[in-house]
């Protein structure tokens, strides 16, 4: 009986990122640049958010970030966040778009040596 809430939320979880992943036809590309603007006003107290080193080290850095994990992880990740200073940390869809757009330009650097 303790694996139907493990079950429900993993599926929950991979509803969320299917909707993610099939937006529609429409929709705007998310923006790196807006998404290094959330990064550097919410996310820089804990983390390196920029390739410069910009944040703090509290927490992974969001290059580490990029070269752990995958797109559709990272968003997976922001849209329940459970790290206790994240608790009641929201973004909406669009902000986390951005925010995973702007982190995977991080790999893409670190790939190309830029």
């Amino acid at each position: 009986m303790r694996a139907m809430p493990l079950v429900l939320g993993g599926l929950g979880t991979v509803a969320v990122i299917l909707w993610l992943a099939t937006a529609p036809a429409g929709a705007v590309a998310p923006s790196p640049e807006a998404g290094a603007d959330l990064a550097a006003r919410w996310c820089a107290g804990c983390h390196v958010v920029g390739p410069s080193g910009a944040g703090t080290d509290s927490a992974p850095s969001f290059a580490a970030i990029a070269g752990r994990r995958d797109s559709a992880e990272i968003r997976a990740f922001l849209v329940k966040p459970h790290a206790r200073p994240m608790r009641g940390f929201s973004l909406s869809t669009r902000e986390i778009e951005d925010v995973a757009a702007y982190i995977e330009t991080l790999e893409q650097r670190a790939e190309t040596g830029r």
